[in-house]
């Protein structure tokens, strides 16, 4: 706006406001270009952060990249979107007008000025309270009792298969050998996430199908879950390797059963008799309810157990595992030299990878929106105090104080924020829930968040604007009257 006289010394001139609509949009695209340009060094020297965030290998310089076609035209839309507005408004002043030197913006204008300032800190708003959330329910996920410890528990990947006692118990005791190692057990599922098998299963008459997963002795007591009543399997019971069970709370729940232990549940074929109840664990993470679970060592229609799990001391942890390759083709021949491991907590904590890239996504977010949302606030500021220095002039001589003026400036976007926030409130309310209600376990809405933001965009908003109309106030009022 302040080439209004330029615009109208042109129009004088001859100039066709098309040629001025063509002028200012061929200056914008310029300047895009070259922040096209500078967003390429940018992507570039990011990618391979974003690559390692997302376990991806993405490239923007390749053969065949669609990039080549879709940043042009990504180019002359921003073109458009940032340009066509501004460009006919400079376009289409009057020139009697603006000659005259009493031209003003239009009420319209500072309409959709307000109006994009607000929308700006409104997705910005957004983003905070989402990133509040996200940090809340990863910190809640990772200091929630998951119902076992994965720590010192080395999980060994293996082929052969265990599904009888009497074959797992020679190697259970050459691992046991070895200094260092507490406990061994072999199942067919670990908890890392998967899904279990489930079968049919009837007790007193009461049919369901519920997950299922075969064991060995001490699979318990090497994952720590804790026992609720009876008793854990043990080579001193001759039936627990025939038809015992073990059950946990959810399928204590499913069957309705007031006292499980002891009592008969048949699948397979079997009639398994209830020797203990264990703890909920959450085997499948904290997206997924846990699922009424029946543990044996005997399953016919049961997977192979081949999943080896290990339980170390913590200061032995390395001699265990050099001594364990090293024996390995004698513990197990059919693996031979193939000693490979994972550690369990490693494997689990790869359920919440995908909320630690959330995470890292909205904080980029949510600072990318700020500091756009800034540079708004901060040009806006610096086009409002302009038009006002006379008016803060007078007021100074008329004996209005620095805070005065600096409470006057910062009143009008004060409220603009304030605004955003309850704009942005029910939206971001509405979208975290939706994302909390992907868990099965999970935090309750806290309203911290909501308010943080607030005060977080307020007092930005204050600080941006006071240090922008610092000059005005700070001025010398006979410079801005001077020509009065």
């Amino acid at each position: 706006t302040k080439r209004a006289k330029e615009v109208g010394v042109k129009k004088v001139m001859g100039a066709y406001r098309f040629q001025l609509t063509t002028q200012f949009l061929t200056e914008i695209f310029i300047q895009c270009f070259v922040a096209t340009i500078l967003s390429l060094i940018v992507a570039e020297l990011l990618l391979p952060a974003f690559n390692n965030l997302f376990q991806i290998n993405l490239t923007i310089w390749h053969i065949g990249n669609a990039l080549i076609w879709q940043l042009p035209l990504i180019l002359c839309l921003i073109t458009l979107v940032a340009g066509i507005y501004p460009a006919l408004v400079l376009s289409g002043f009057k020139p009697a007008l603006v000659l005259k030197g009493n031209f003003s913006t239009s009420k319209q204008s500072s309409w959709l000025r307000n109006g994009l300032l607000v929308f700006q800190f409104s997705i910005a708003v957004v983003f905070i309270i989402g990133l509040f959330i996200i940090n809340s329910q990863l910190k809640y996920m990772r200091s929630e009792d998951p119902g076992f410890t994965a720590n010192q528990v080395v999980y060994i990947k293996n082929l052969t298969l265990f599904n009888k006692p009497d074959k797992f118990t020679p190697v259970r005791e050459k691992i046991l050998k070895i200094p260092g190692i507490k406990s061994a057990t072999v199942a067919t599922d670990i908890p890392n996430g998967d899904k279990n098998g489930t079968n049919g299963y009837t007790v007193n008459g009461t049919s369901a199908n519920i997950d299922f997963i075969d064991i060995d002795f001490d699979y318990f007591q090497t994952l720590d879950i804790k026992l609720k009543n009876g008793r854990f399997f043990s080579p001193a019971f001759k039936t627990d390797t025939a038809n015992s069970a073990i059950i946990n709370e959810s399928a204590v729940a499913k069957y309705g059963l007031q006292n499980p232990v002891g009592q008969t549940i048949r699948g397979c074929n079997i009639d398994y008799k209830i020797v203990g109840v264990v703890k909920d664990f959450k085997a499948q993470g904290f997206e997924n309810a846990v699922q009424p679970t029946i543990y044996a060592i005997k399953n016919p229609c049961g997977n192979s157990k081949i999943q080896l799990m290990l339980k170390i001391e913590q200061n032995k942890m390395t001699e265990a595992l050099a001594a364990l390759k090293a024996q390995w083709p004698q513990i197990n021949p059919l693996d031979g030299e193939d000693f490979r491991y994972e550690f369990l907590d490693e494997l689990y904590g790869k359920l919440f990878k995908k909320q630690e890239q959330l995470q890292s996504v909205f904080f980029a977010a949510a600072l990318l929106t700020i500091f756009i949302a800034l540079l708004g606030l901060f040009a806006f500021a610096k086009y409002i105090t302009n038009g006002r220095i006379k008016e803060i002039a007078v007021r100074k001589i008329l004996g209005a104080s620095d805070v005065q003026i600096f409470k006057l400036i910062n009143s009008s976007f004060f409220v603009m924020v304030v605004v955003a926030n309850i704009i942005s409130w029910p939206v971001a309310y509405i979208l975290t829930k939706k994302w909390l209600e992907t868990f099965a376990y999970r935090i309750d809405l806290p309203l911290l968040p909501f308010v943080s933001s607030a005060l977080i965009t307020i007092l930005l908003t204050i600080i941006t604007v006071s240090i922008q109309a610092k000059k005005a106030v700070k001025a010398n009022p006979v410079d801005a009257l001077k020509y009065e």
